[in-house]
């Protein structure tokens, strides 16, 4: 009987803190996607990998708004990568990935269900040789009905 106010304590606890999760992560719902690209073959040459909700997703209204996205890439390679997230199409808006990640509001009220892209260019092939595959992940968190 002694852990049972330590066990409702961390119960509240834990609630409390995924109920601060969902408000900072802008309430509503998310999807999410992870893809590979396509072998990226020549330098300054753009590869660009769209995503989207999937069917695994929650349904998207076509009235969702996205409220924050979120977007990380990931390769092997000593090669230098720049990648941007863009809405819509990779002439934009876009914001630029800083290192493997971004998260971002400069989607804001932006229709949820995309497309967003990730855009990798190889600036630089250092001791690496074509192709090159990049690892990606978008999430997108979205209010709406």
């Amino acid at each position: 009987m002694m852990d049972a106010p330590r066990v409702s304590r961390g119960a509240a606890v834990a609630t409390l803190i995924l109920a601060a999760g969902a408000a900072w992560a802008g309430g509503g719902q998310a999807w999410t996607r992870d893809r590979v690209s396509q072998g990226l073959q020549a330098q300054d040459r753009a590869v660009t990998v769209s995503y989207e909700p999937g069917t695994q997703d929650p349904e998207v209204p076509a009235s969702a708004r996205i409220t924050r996205v979120y977007a990380s890439r990931d390769f092997d390679s000593s090669a230098q990568v720049a990648t941007r997230l863009c809405w819509g199409s990779e002439q934009g808006p876009c914001v630029p990935l800083r290192g493997r990640s971004v998260e971002t509001h400069a989607f804001d009220g932006r229709a949820a269900h995309g497309p967003l892209l990730l855009v990798h260019r190889v600036k630089e092939w250092g001791n690496d040789h074509p192709p090159l595959f990049v690892r990606g992940t978008v999430t997108v968190w979205f209010d709406g009905q």
